[in-house]
């Protein structure tokens, strides 16, 4: 591979060993720092050092709450991902949101150096751990301490990290070069890009190698919570089946014709039913052990509202799968090493969508459409699923020990055009009161992956497989509705109808945890894009009461100009051009 940037991502170590305050597992996790030089041979011939190695690994992974101006913290120029979605509508001016995307002026040439665009193949620290794993796996011959089971478990841990990497690679960009151990600045790296079909079986391999060698709980959670175990490994594995089962790679036809579609590099070159049948067994086998053996299961006491929040904030909490994090607590609100709160709550990076907050049902369960469920549109957002009120922070609602007042003028939109409160919702999860009575200062993971997914996941797989849904399909989503007080879905539903419930499920369950974008893409759904999207400005009458005035929200670029190909991600055509084999997604070229 000539100059292969990506590959020649060699981690220093004295950095890597270095400042592991903020890479907190446990309580009490990587809280000494080295006070030594180390070299490769002193990590490698101490358990300890070897260990610390390999947590750096860790603090590579996926985060999703925006932290610094780095390229990996400074996600999308301090925006979000859903903010491409229809649940919500950015108003952050500066971030790459809408200076990219909104306006069209996303090209494959701002991946050259932009760190504003939704992941960057090379300063998203995805080989950075990709290295580490494999020099890991490689080196770890040579740990002179530590039983075999537990160096075993190690090496899993370091294969999970890599493909952790590969799948959030291959959802962006489809298939990819294929990194099998640590290259050398001197060894031929000369890797073309696979097929999205070996990439796919790539990555559900390596999974596999890592379940059998990892615990299935994590005894120690006070010391050890967020690494992996088997239960995030076949949680994982089911997460990139569902993509790979999904008509953007596993259809008739290719999304757009191209140089990389017909190298099969952005699809599988036909249509395979059995890749739905696999990702359903897959999910299967999670629930099962799950359900039969104990040590998770959805947070479900009782208390819906507060249910939920804990399904997703709550770290150690036996529903969050993969629990990334690189700080063990939120630092103060207007700390410049995670601006999460300030964008979010302030700046306008979370105006959601009335589109979104009309998703959710009506506490019963009854859809707000329905001439029975009682939606009053005189206290539209009243009586609603609770996962609303933990997603959307909604006029009236309780909040810092008030109701929140997201009428023009009120405090919390003191006028029309404050980009906090643009849409005429705010945003709650992740920032909830987002004062240090709630959010700020309190302890913090990203929930990359929880079970919840993996029940819905097997739910739309059974349908698709089966086409329609059977008890099981039913059995797995209704779960999931039920912990928060809903009603089970309505029998008798076509595999469409089916298809779009379970969509909407997942929207409602997971907004802001990174999986709407996912699931529009994934199913092609270009009416998703193509869509106006409305906010409301709510007015408060002299007799207390309110009314509602719904608005379009500012226009995105691929309302009238769609093409597929924003589907994935272009490749930097630096890359490209060291003629290494790595082929440009379809219009991108």
């Amino acid at each position: 591979m000539k100059n292969n940037k990506l590959l020649y991502i060699i981690a220093v170590i004295g950095v890597l060993l270095g400042s592991c305050e903020e890479t907190k597992f446990g309580n009490d996790f990587l809280e000494k720092e080295p006070s030594v030089d180390i070299t490769e041979d002193t990590i490698f011939n101490s358990l300890e050092l070897s260990e610390r190695y390999l947590w750096q690994g860790y603090r590579t992974l996926p985060y999703g709450l925006n932290l610094n101006w780095s390229a990996k913290g400074n996600k999308m120029g301090m925006d979000i991902l859903e903010s491409l979605t229809d649940l919500n509508q950015s108003s952050l001016g500066w971030g790459g949101t809408v200076q990219q995307y909104y306006s069209g002026q996303y090209s494959a040439a701002v991946e050259n150096s932009a760190t504003n665009t939704k992941y960057h193949y090379i300063q998203e620290q995805s080989w950075d751990g990709i290295r580490i794993g494999w020099n890991f796996i490689e080196n770890s011959i040579r740990i002179p301490e530590g039983s075999a089971d537990y160096l075993d478990q190690l090496r899993a841990e370091a294969k999970m990290i890599i493909a952790v990497h590969y799948t959030d690679m291959y959802r962006h960009f489809g298939g990819l070069p294929w990194v099998n151990h640590a290259y050398t600045p001197t060894e031929d790296t000369d890797l073309p890009r696979l097929t999205s079909k070996a990439t796919l079986d790539s990555i559900v391999s390596l999974i596999d190698e890592a379940i059998p060698d990892l615990p299935w709980v994590i005894e120690d959670l006070s010391n050890w919570d967020g690494r992996f175990t088997q239960a995030s490994a076949m949680g994982l594995k089911a997460r990139i089946l569902l993509f790979g089962a999904s008509p953007l790679f596993n259809d008739q036809a290719p999304y757009l014709e191209g140089e990389a579609s017909t190298q099969n590099m952005t699809w599988h070159g036909g249509y395979d039913a059995a890749l739905w049948n696999r990702t359903a067994q897959a999910a299967k086998a999670l629930i099962d052990k799950a359900e039969s053996q104990g040590g998770y299961a959805l947070v479900n006491t009782g208390n819906p509202r507060q249910d939920f929040q804990d399904a997703y904030y709550k770290r150690g909490n036996g529903e969050v799968l993969i629990s990334t994090r690189v700080r063990f607590k939120a630092p103060g609100y207007w700390d410049g090493n995670f601006y999460f709160f300030q964008s979010a709550g302030n700046y306008g990076t979370v105006n959601p969508t009335k589109e979104y907050v009309d998703m959710f049902d009506m506490a019963d369960g009854t859809p707000i459409d329905d001439p029975s469920s009682g939606w009053d549109p005189a206290y539209p957002w009243a009586n609603r699923d609770p996962r609303l009120y933990e997603t959307v922070l909604v006029n009236g609602d309780s909040f810092r020990g008030r109701t929140a007042e997201i009428w023009i003028g009120g405090r919390e939109r003191q006028n029309a055009n404050a980009n906090g409160r643009a849409s005429g919702f705010g945003i709650r999860k992740f920032w909830l009161d987002g004062n240090n009575a709630t959010s700020v200062g309190s302890i913090i993971h990203w929930p990359y992956l929880r079970l919840s997914e993996i029940y819905l996941t097997y739910a739309e797989a059974l349908n698709e497989a089966n086409g329609g849904p059977n008890t099981e399909a039913y059995r797995a989503v209704n779960k999931v509705r039920n912990r928060v007080g809903l009603s089970d879905l309505p029998t008798g539903l076509s595999q469409a109808e089916f298809r779009e419930a379970v969509l909407k499920e997942r929207a409602c369950e997971f907004g802001f945890e990174e999986v709407r974008w996912f699931d529009i893409i994934r199913w092609k759904r270009a009416d998703l894009f193509q869509q106006t999207l409305h906010g409301v400005n709510t007015d408060k009458n002299p007799d207390g009461s309110f009314s509602y005035e719904t608005f379009p929200l500012s226009e995105r670029y691929w309302q009238t100009n769609w093409s597929p190909k924003w589907y994935l991600s272009a490749f930097p055509p630096d890359e490209i051009n060291k003629a290494y084999g790595l082929v440009q997604n379809p219009g991108w070229e």
